[in-house]
């Protein structure tokens, strides 16, 4: 994956070891646990590899623009003819630090968007502990004046780790977006995670996504919102994308599901990435 050595930060806790990299917005670019590298690299593309931020927005946009008051306000295509996941992952953090504990580690960092609607300070929390890592991404505008947001993580895992069977997914009692050149109608239908391949936004209300590498590992995603997006078109890898909106909600349907925010109010997600041996 491609990363300058000199904007690499290394930790390592318990089974944990991983790297950051503060020149794409604090992206971990590897993941290892009990030995097992669990990302990779679906491209060489910023937006094909590692476990990155996604905000202002995430996904695709219609017509790559963001309404605002009625206005259309352009935003730069950067990705197969889409301005895709947002303006954060491809940028460097403005600072960053790591605190150490007993308990945990915490690889905390700040990224300062100036080319939105309204600046946004961003902050991105790891929290790293014996079998699982907290996240947490929070948006705060400059500004007391209300702006809708939507938050998300894109890590690309491997389908298989070298180890026990591939990769298969648990999701239980979820809704599909039904979508329309790559974008959400409005319409819903049941999801059948034996169909596929997915490249699909989802509502789970049990807001968790299991991801099992039988006879290794399972990874339990649990995320402070009920909003998905599952990508498994790639041969080699799939994406489990919990985000706090539907993409496209700053324009279309689902508007309910974009997170107002302001100075006194800031935008917050949370997840918990919770990891077990699978032995038999």
């Amino acid at each position: 994956m491609p990363s300058s050595n000199d904007s690499q930060v290394h930790i390592r806790f318990g089974s944990h070891q991983l790297i950051f990299d503060t020149a794409l917005a604090g992206r971990a670019i590897s993941w290892n646990y009990q030995g097992i590298e669990l990302l990779g690299a679906g491209g060489s593309d910023s937006v094909e590899y590692g476990f990155y931020p996604m905000l202002p927005w995430a996904g695709r946009l219609a017509g790559n623009s963001i309404s605002v008051d009625g206005e259309l306000i352009q935003q730069e295509i950067n990705h197969q003819g889409w301005a895709i996941h947002g303006l954060s992952f491809d940028r460097p953090l403005t600072r960053w630090r790591v605190e150490e504990s007993e308990n945990s580690t915490i690889f905390m960092a700040a990224q300062l968007i100036l080319d939105w609607i309204v600046p946004l300070d961003v902050s991105f929390t790891w929290e790293i502990q014996t079998h699982s890592i907290e996240t947490i991404i929070q948006v705060t505008p400059r500004s007391e004046a209300p702006c809708r947001v939507i938050l998300g993580w894109h890590p690309w895992f491997r389908k298989s780790l070298g180890v026990g069977s591939p990769a298969r997914l648990n999701i239980d009692n979820a809704m599909l977006l039904i979508k329309s050149d790559s974008l959400p109608t409005g319409v819903l239908a049941d999801f059948d995670v034996n169909q596929g391949p997915f490249d699909d936004a989802l509502i789970v209300p049990s807001k968790t996504v299991i991801l099992e590498w039988p006879k290794a590992l399972q990874l339990r995603v649990t995320n402070s919102h009920e909003w998905f997006v599952v990508y498994t078109g790639n041969k080699d890898f799939l994406c489990i994308e919990p985000q706090t909106g539907a993409p496209n909600s700053l324009n279309g349907p689902f508007g309910e599901s974009a997170l107002t925010c302001s100075k006194s109010a800031p935008a917050i997600m949370r997840t918990r990435w919770a990891l077990q041996e699978l032995n038999g």
